[in-house]
């Protein structure tokens, strides 16, 4: 198998810029996700890296060889041993499963048993005669990923390939192209504009923003540790407070709180004014004069799994505030609640949360 580098890869479209120097490094043999919302480039990079489209500066490598510098070193999609899943699976709906697996294998590859292998690998054996008309969603979902590994690619690209799904065939599916991949042992690469998904199959998530990536970390250092307050509200909720630093802790309307060390925290334990992130899962509950400060529940969301409470501090000072905990008795809106911050949080100098430009909206 193969690493794939990026480097300072730009272009545009009509004028458009839509990438802006993109640096990545994925290594070989792990899964990366490009995390970005609709519109930022993430499919036109995948195709630059497929072959499809030509970058206007910069080169990729796939292993130790130059694929396209943008100027005269160009190798075409074919020749690269890539596999890729589009949007939707798009399969050839006149073929059956089969037929639409072996379309990109050689003749002889064609009856060698490799279709059966890879339909049993993608939990489809038994279908090989059944036409994509025929299959859910999810089902024409694992024919594409068959078909993209059926010549043996030393990179699979995958683009959105769940999002037409509803979210339970999602999740579960995920799970299964992930175990999948793993076992073929080829280097991934996901595009997606969701956040769960990226954080849940990635070794490694890029978060693309304003034309380059503007950080990439495991998926635990991303969200516990964001460079900046808008990647921290993009990869999850985030509760965001006005404080001020000095050395390790930060004095905020929740009290004193100890300030994280290491990536995340601007230039480190910052001095001054400065911007808190409290994600929601930090924030504890209990009775009203007997735990930290003083709340009102504005509203309360039961998910089976946890719940989301919305809570208004009495220091009209703090904006309200989002809690996540594990079930529990339902609050009712108006019930009393004492709140505290359990952990270390993450600090980022004011100034510095200021000169942020690029905002990246949710989708």
């Amino acid at each position: 198998m193969k690493g794939l580098s990026i480097s300072a890869v730009v272009k545009s479209f009509g004028g458009l810029s839509v990438l802006s120097g993109v640096d990545l490094e994925v290594p070989e043999g792990s899964f990366t996700a490009i995390l970005g919302p609709s519109g930022s480039g993430k499919t036109t990079l995948l195709r630059i890296i497929a072959g499809f489209e030509r970058p206007d500066e910069g080169q990729v490598r796939l292993g130790d060889e130059v694929v396209d510098d943008s100027a005269q070193r160009f190798v075409p999609c074919e020749k690269r041993r890539i596999g890729y899943v589009p949007q939707e699976g798009a399969l050839f709906p006149h073929l059956s499963v089969g037929r639409n697996v072996a379309f990109g294998l050689a003749r002889h590859e064609r009856h060698s048993g490799r279709v059966d292998d890879l339909l049993e690998l993608v939990g489809l054996a038994g279908l090989a005669r059944r036409h994509p008309h025929q299959l859910s969603g999810g089902q024409q979902q694992r024919v594409a990923l068959a078909r993209a590994l059926a010549s043996q690619p030393e990179i699979v690209l995958l683009d959105e390939p769940f999002s037409s799904l509803d979210a339970s065939l999602r999740a579960s599916l995920r799970a299964d192209v992930h175990d999948v991949l793993r076992l073929s042992g080829a280097t991934s690469i996901l595009v997606t504009h969701d956040q769960d998904e990226a954080l849940s199959m990635a070794d490694q998530v890029a978060v693309l923003r304003g034309g380059i990536i503007a950080q990439i970390n495991a998926p635990s250092t991303l969200y516990r540790a964001p460079r900046d307050a808008d990647l921290a509200q993009f990869l999850g909720e985030a509760n965001l407070l006005e404080g001020m630093c000095e050395g390790d802790t930060v004095l905020t309307g929740l009290g004193e709180l100890e300030v994280a060390s290491g990536a995340g925290n601007g230039s480190g334990h910052a001095t001054g004014p400065v911007r808190v992130m409290v994600r929601p899962e930090q924030l504890l509950l209990g009775e009203v004069d007997t735990t930290g400060i003083s709340s009102v529940v504005r509203s309360y969301e039961y998910f089976g799994h946890d719940a989301v409470v919305r809570v208004q501090p009495d220091d009209g000072g703090l904006p309200e505030l989002v809690v996540r905990i594990t079930g529990g008795t339902p609050l009712a809106p108006g019930a009393r609640v004492g709140l505290r911050v359990h952990g270390t949080v993450v600090v980022w100098p004011e100034d510095a949360a200021a000169a942020q430009s690029v905002r990246i909206t949710p989708t």
